[in-house]
């Protein structure tokens, strides 16, 4: 069965465009390098965009605004990792972390423009090859619940389909997303460097994450100062003990942060930033 997908606010299907303002567009794809002007600063600001001349001379946080960049669509990085997902949050957790990869890869695939994804989680049709099919069910979490983990993968190589325009483009994420399983081989970090090379630079990088270790902060911002336009989203609820932590680890690394704790909330995905 295929996961979820869920509107974004903002879309409109007919005209294939943005409506209102094309605020979404900015907040996704904005150009560091290319400032437009400034506003006070506003909670959650990373500490790259905080605008010090103007502090200095007002005596009040300010933030740099950017113009829109030409950077368009996105490559999509789930982190799948059975060690990330604490068995008191699934199957919610993990299922919600899947619609929202599918529910931007719809939004990209809506307004043409190049989408992508790539998750260090197994392809079920892998473990089929080796275990075999014998039942059928309606849903992923009846196929988990029954089949369940039978055996540790120590796969090394990502799951993904190549961040690229086309007409069977979402088919083929949604497709990959139903299979998708967790697993325990890749760590995030390594997921993101064995990706990098693959990933176009003109497409913003969107990892899809549950927890944020150091390590997975570091590979992000890693991405960002090669180049890279990266916007992270947490999977987690406010009040989690370390929601705080894994926010400050990824805004000291200069990578915007959002966050969604249920499928209402992806709606605005592109709309609101992580605050702490």
């Amino acid at each position: 069965m295929y996961p979820k997908v869920v509107a974004l606010v903002g879309y409109q299907l007919s005209s294939r465009r943005p409506i209102g303002e094309i605020r979404i567009a900015h907040r996704l794809f904005e150009d560091p390098t290319r400032i437009s002007g400034v506003r006070p600063y506003q909670q959650g600001d990373p500490l790259n965009r905080i605008h010090w001349r103007a502090t200095a001379r007002t005596g009040v946080l300010h933030s740099k605004t950017y113009e829109p960049s030409s950077v368009a669509g996105m490559s999509l990085l789930l982190d799948f990792h059975k060690a990330v997902y604490d068995a008191r949050g699934e199957p919610h957790r993990s299922e919600l972390a899947i619609t929202t990869c599918a529910s931007l890869a719809n939004a990209m695939s809506i307004i043409g423009q190049q989408v992508g994804f790539f998750t260090n989680g197994r392809d079920a049709v892998d473990r089929i090859r080796l275990e075999g099919w014998k039942h059928e069910f309606q849903t992923r979490d009846a196929a988990q619940a029954d089949l369940g983990e039978l055996s540790d993968s120590d796969r090394l190589r990502p799951v993904e389909v190549p961040t690229q325009r086309g007409t069977d483009q979402f088919g083929q994420i949604l497709e990959t997303l139903a299979r998708v399983e967790q697993t325990d081989g890749l760590t995030f970090p390594q997921l993101a460097l064995e990706v990098a090379a693959r990933l176009p630079r003109d497409a913003t990088v969107v990892a899809v994450l549950p927890d944020v270790s150091e390590d997975t902060a570091i590979s992000l911002g890693s991405l960002r100062r090669r180049g890279f336009a990266v916007t992270a989203i947490l999977v987690m609820y406010r009040n989690e003990a370390n929601f705080a932590e894994c926010v400050g680890r990824l805004l000291v690394e200069g990578i915007e942060v959002r966050q969604v704790e249920s499928e209402q909330q992806i709606a605005n995905l592109c709309a609101e930033r992580a605050v702490l």
